[in-house]
């Protein structure tokens, strides 16, 4: 926001202060003479001597662009308002009103606006690449994702956007590219047992995308482009406008990826070639008591899947096709009932749908035509709808509690489905009662449901925060956890190029628990503030599902008897000024029952301002030390794991604003090592030697990404 400062002759002072406080670091850009300026520790600005009027941009990272007209020869003081949909003020996964990221009892990790921005980060897959306690598995064939957390993937990490799961998994996986960055508010990581809140599928944990509200600006408008050079070509954009209590908000682009190879001689590629177009709609209205929102969220991707050409002329191929359709759409209504009650209902409606067709394609002629077997053609269609009532009222300052009841409905249809159509109901009470003694605050939760027409076990949580010292936090939780298999794994035949799984109705129900231990000091050295973060985690689990190969293509779903996990995350925060580094260890143990194999990850994240040029460039760095993967051995009837070497990743970018900071120019390399796969084999006592290659990622690339943005 522009703001016409007058300055007049003589020593002119600023403070710059939020709630109360001087807030440094603080810029103030001068638009004819092209200077920055930045507040002190105090939040302090002076100027000595100005002859005449000036244009002036104030802002700073996580706080709202505001304006003042500051008077030359005196003292004056700006608020600078904090935004409000930033995450390190409100834990939106928290279900209790009112906790901060500091307050809050729960294990939260977080991913903000300005890390996606200073990424460049398309999807939320690149957002969580460089997270060491967070474990991504990408299938080049499906182009999904399987993300761990705590040991734990698959069904049991909920990925949830605004609060509302997401659907269509294939093999346990999501394309979480589906979800482009833009509109993206941030990323929240719950490590630890959710399912007292979010219900089945959340014992490792859930990761939450919340979506930027309407309201975030009066008026903006954004256009995005960015291309690498791996063959990405995305271009986006976005409009918000605020009417008095009425807000809206649009978006729509296109994003596309030519399909990568290792070599030049293959036809087909070992990354499929994506187009993908996206459209987001959003409406809010604000009043006294109500906040209401409705949003819709449409995205279509095509894939493509070429096949090698037939012996032993080569002049015919099979090719597929994958055309997956997502529709989204959530309807928010918050009512605060009182000074200390509110009643917020959710109600979501989820389509998702892959349509796969099969063609003989001649070499010669570029004719093609559908494949006549009904096998090779194939469509299924996930849906799902929910309702969540959520009460909360205050008893006092000490004293909340948490009420609600869920109500879900899920069903796949298809060819490969066992009847052609299965589905899922559920409907849940549960509440949660959170109590301040002192400095310990307590949270008990219990959850009971009605799946299938079963009565479910208690499901419990026990969540505790101790402020230790006013710079030490320690923070302790216990739930247990139970997950009905899904639809897909009981029932679910699925065939591609790549693959041959088969469901398994004879499946029974997870159950297990989980605990984690938390340590959180903040300390300074010098000048700078540092921020020391130490957990400890330990999960059970019985009757755990695992997708089991029978062969390198073919796999089943099994239960496969106990299950355990347990580890620990490190990691060191420094701040000094324009400089930033996080440093994270992680150390991860799996036992299927045969002893804990161990997996280590390291990542370093550097960013830095550099004041002169105003160039913010900033260095990510993540490292798989060594990692295990689990595969079935259907002759020996046991879980095996497999050792996968060690590889690094790194990437490095640099972006400066220009045209007054409305247009923002990143340019950067991903991927600095050019690694492409990584070596697995079995560890030692293993009969066969199952050795082999997993694809890591498509190889380095060059990226520019231009961001045009104009806010009132």
């Amino acid at each position: 926001m522009w703001v016409q400062v007058a300055f007049g002759q003589g020593r002119t002072s600023v403070f710059i202060q939020s709630d109360g406080s001087g807030v440094s670091g603080v810029e103030v850009y001068l638009n004819k003479s092209k200077s920055f300026h930045r507040s002190d520790k105090k939040g302090r600005l002076v100027f000595e001597d100005f002859k005449e009027d000036e244009v002036a941009w104030i802002f700073k990272s996580g706080y709202k662009y505001t304006s003042q007209l500051i008077v030359a020869g005196v003292e004056n003081t700006i608020e600078l308002p904090l935004l409000s949909n930033q995450l390190q003020e409100v834990v939106i996964s928290d279900l209790h009103e009112g906790p901060s990221l500091e307050e809050s009892v729960m294990n939260v990790r977080k991913i903000s606006t300005e890390q996606l921005e200073a990424q460049s980060a398309q999807s939320i897959e690149q957002a969580l690449v460089h997270q060491a306690y967070l474990r991504q598995n990408r299938d080049a064939a499906l182009n999904t994702n399987t993300l761990k957390i705590m040991g734990l993937g698959g069904e049991n990490v909920k990925v949830l956007v605004d609060g509302v799961p997401m659907i269509g998994r294939m093999l346990g996986s999501l394309d979480l590219n589906d979800i482009s960055s833009t509109g993206i508010a941030g990323i929240e990581i719950i490590e630890g047992p959710m399912s007292v809140i979010y219900g089945s599928n959340a014992l490792a944990g859930a990761i939450n995308i919340s979506t930027k509200s309407a309201f975030s600006e009066s008026v903006s408008g954004r256009v995005s482009a960015y291309t690498a050079s791996d063959g990405t070509y995305n271009f986006g954009g976005s409009f918000n406008k605020k009417l008095r209590k009425n807000a809206v908000q649009l978006q729509a682009g296109r994003n596309f990826f030519s399909g990568w190879n290792a070599t030049d001689l293959s036809r087909g590629w070992d990354w499929l070639p994506k187009e993908q177009y996206y459209g987001n709609f959003k409406v809010e209205r604000k009043t006294k008591a109500w906040n209401a929102s409705f949003s819709s969220r449409l995205n279509r991707s095509f894939l493509l899947d070429r096949g090698e050409g037939i012996l032993p002329y080569g002049e015919q191929a099979i090719d597929r096709t994958y055309t997956r359709f997502r529709h989204d759409h959530l309807l928010n209504l918050d009512w605060k009932a009182s000074e200390k009650s509110s009643l917020r209902l959710l109600a979501n409606q989820n389509n998702f749908s892959q349509i796969k067709n099969t063609y003989a394609k001649n070499l010669v002629s570029l004719e093609e035509q559908l494949v006549p077997q009904r096998t090779e053609q194939d469509t299924q269609r996930f849906v799902a709808a929910g309702i969540k009532l959520i009460g909360n009222h205050e008893f006092s300052k000490k004293t909340t509690l948490l009420f609600g009841v869920d109500a879900n409905w899920e069903s796949l249809s298809g060819e490969r489905i066992e009847d052609r159509m299965q589905e899922n109901q559920e409907l849940a009470a549960y509440t949660s009662f959170e109590q301040l003694i002192g400095k310990l605050r307590i949270r008990v939760g219990l959850r009971r449901a009605l799946m299938n027409q079963q009565v479910t076990p208690w499901i419990y949580a026990l969540q505790t925060r101790l402020q230790v010292r006013k710079n030490w936090t320690l923070r302790a939780s216990f739930g247990s956890a139970y997950r009905l298999p899904s639809i897909k794994e009981s029932y679910l035949y699925f065939f591609d190029s790549n693959h041959s799984v088969y469901g398994n109705p004879r499946l029974t129900s997870e159950q297990g628990y989980s605990a984690q231990l938390r340590s959180n000091f903040l300390f300074k050295v010098g000048k700078s503030n540092n921020n020391l973060d130490l957990s400890f985690f330990l999960n059970r689990i019985n009757d755990k599902i695992e997708l089991l190969s029978l062969s390198p293509l073919e796999g089943t779903y099994r239960n496969i008897g106990k299950f355990a996990s347990q580890g620990l995350t490190a990691s060191h925060t420094f701040n000094l000024e324009a400089l930033s580094l996080q440093s994270t260890y992680n150390l991860t143990g799996v036992d299927f029952g045969d002893g804990f194999q161990y997996s280590s990850r390291l990542s370093f994240m550097l960013s830095h301002l550099w004041e002169k040029p105003q160039i913010r460039w900033a260095v990510n760095w993540s490292a798989n030390l060594n990692s295990y993967l689990s595969i079935y051995d259907a002759e020996e009837d046991e879980v095996r794991q497999l050792r996968q070497n060690g590889f690094s990743m790194g990437d490095v970018q640099a972006s400066r604003k220009f045209l007054n900071r409305h247009l923002n120019v990143g340019l950067g390399v991903r991927n600095l090592l050019n690694v492409t796969e990584a070596l697995q084999s079995n560890r030692a006592g293993i009969h066969s030697s199952g050795n082999g290659n997993t694809f890591i990622s498509n190889g380095r690339t060059v990226f520019i990404n231009l961001v045009l943005d104009v806010s009132k």
